[in-house]
């Protein structure tokens, strides 16, 4: 989309510090967390909650190595509890996710505390932005920071024109094919494409991705249309408004306008063909109303978590040419009465025994990581009509479409995620915000240890010195004096 190409732009502006001195780049970068180390544990006395699946009382998890050897019931040789009364249930997964550039000193740390303060405990990055994202995963997933695992993409896959800027442009079958082979030699964990690939591109990549395994997700093409695609996750529900009538645009994921002229009956048919198609939905609906933001803060105030993010976000989202990617007007008013369609299409597409999944789009304009996750469980949950099945969008489904029996549950062989609360999420959805203690595979998070980090990360990315050097490297790129990131 526009937007998130303008937006990656704006981040190129950081690069000018690239060749700069040690004293600016370690004066730049966040202080230093330690990550717990890896223990076994007994967790007793808890009532194990999976998301839609199952609830059970007075358990002890076991965990040995990183992993979840044992779920039983409590005995009396079990030592005593560690969250009296607590609920467990899976660490949080946001599926669709974009990591902040390198050279954007300090902010891969600052997203990845963030996601873990909020309970994420696994995240998708659905298109890399730029190559460090590769090195971020290597990184996270050795856990030699304080974050939560790391899927990934690789390489968005289009054809020109390119609507994603830092998409890889493929065009024929051969060179769908070559590109699939190539990320999966990377170590990617799917394929994304976008909007206006071709569909001979298309047959490429699909037929590649089944060969070795990678799920294929992203943007329903406009030259492919959900009639022709199979096995497919669709973000931000694209491709339905143009299942049956309309030329959707070329170089955007759809009109609102379009939207707005489905009949209930347009709905159905497009929703049961995806079906009949193996199609999974993941509808980023925190997102939408989110990113109203960036159009009237005044009638849409930033979100408390927004407080966290340094004054560079504030200034790219806020700058010009990212504002002219977001409606203004009439069209404020187009996006809003859009906003719930979506949800009554995402509680359809559920009614009709369709997967949904939770997504965020984080690094999109005031899509604060962790706690857009948050507030998309509360939109499913109004979409659904089910706090539980919301729940589940972000655990249960995420896990099985991600890395099935490994995360988005609590049972023998899983990754040790565990989120305890001290109170049921099912009953009051905020909840989730009150976590006491996070296990991110196996490592112990306190509620109190991890405040206080986000407090230092405060201090540091509001300090004078990181808020005016960052100013100057974004308006020395804005002049036409800097380079853009790779």
């Amino acid at each position: 989309m526009k937007s998130k190409n303008v937006l990656v732009a704006s981040l190129a502006a950081v690069a000018v510090f690239a060749g700069g001195g040690c004293a600016i780049t370690s004066g730049l970068n966040p202080p230093r967390i330690d990550v717990p180390a890896q223990t076994d544990v007994v967790i007793s006395g808890v009532t194990v909650l999976n998301p839609g699946v199952s609830r059970t009382e007075n358990q002890t998890i076991v965990v040995k190595g990183g992993q979840i050897a044992e779920v039983r019931a409590r005995t009396q040789s079990d030592p005593p509890p560690i969250c009296d009364g607590c609920i467990a249930m899976p660490g949080l997964i946001d599926a669709h996710v974009h990591s902040p550039p390198r050279l954007a000193f300090g902010n891969q740390e600052l997203y990845a505390l963030l996601y873990v303060s909020y309970g994420v405990t696994s995240v998708r990055d659905v298109g890399a932005t730029e190559k460090s994202v590769r090195a971020l995963v290597a990184r996270s997933n050795a856990e030699r920071l304080v974050g939560p695992h790391m899927y990934w993409c690789g390489q968005v896959l289009e054809s020109p024109p390119l609507s994603f800027g830092a998409a890889r442009s493929v065009v024929t079958k051969e060179e769908g094919r070559a590109a699939v082979l190539e990320l999966f030699r990377e170590g990617v964990d799917c394929i994304k494409i976008y909007n206006n690939l071709a569909a001979e591109a298309y047959l490429g990549i699909r037929e590649a991705a089944a060969e070795v395994g990678l799920p294929v997700i992203g943007h329903v093409p406009h030259l492919v249309g959900i009639a022709n695609t199979q096995d497919f996750e669709a973000q931000h529900m694209t491709g339905l408004p143009y299942f049956a009538k309309g030329e959707a645009p070329k170089n955007s994921d759809f009109r609102d306008a379009d939207w707005l002229s489905m009949t209930a009956q347009d709905i159905d048919t497009a929703l049961i063909a995806a079906r009949e198609r193996r199609f999974s939905f993941l509808p980023t609906l925190a997102n939408g109303r989110l990113r109203l933001i960036a159009s009237d803060p005044e009638r849409f105030p930033p979100t408390p978590g927004s407080s966290h993010m340094p004054e560079i976000w504030f200034e790219a989202w806020d700058s010009q040419t990212t504002i002219a990617a977001h409606p203004t007007g009439d069209g404020i008013a187009l996006r809003e009465a859009r906003l719930p369609l979506l949800s009554y299409v995402t509680g359809r597409a559920r009614e009709l025994g369709i997967d949904v999944l939770a997504g965020t789009d984080s690094l999109m304009p005031y899509v604060v990581p962790g706690e857009s996750l948050h507030l998309e469980i509360s939109e499913l949950a109004k979409a659904f009509g089910d706090n539980e099945a919301a729940l589940a969008a972000a655990t249960t489904t995420n896990g099985r479409h991600i890395d099935s029996g490994v995360i988005g549950v609590i049972a023998p062989g899983a990754r040790a995620d565990i989120l305890l609360l001290p109170s049921d999420p099912v009953a009051d959805l905020s909840a989730l915000k009150d976590w006491t203690i996070l296990f991110v595979n196996g490592r112990r998070h306190d509620r109190a240890a991890i405040d206080e980090a986000v407090q230092r990360y405060d201090r540091h990315f509001h300090s004078s010195f990181y808020t005016a050097t960052m100013r100057w490297a974004s308006r020395f790129a804005s002049s036409g004096k800097g380079r853009q990131i790779e």
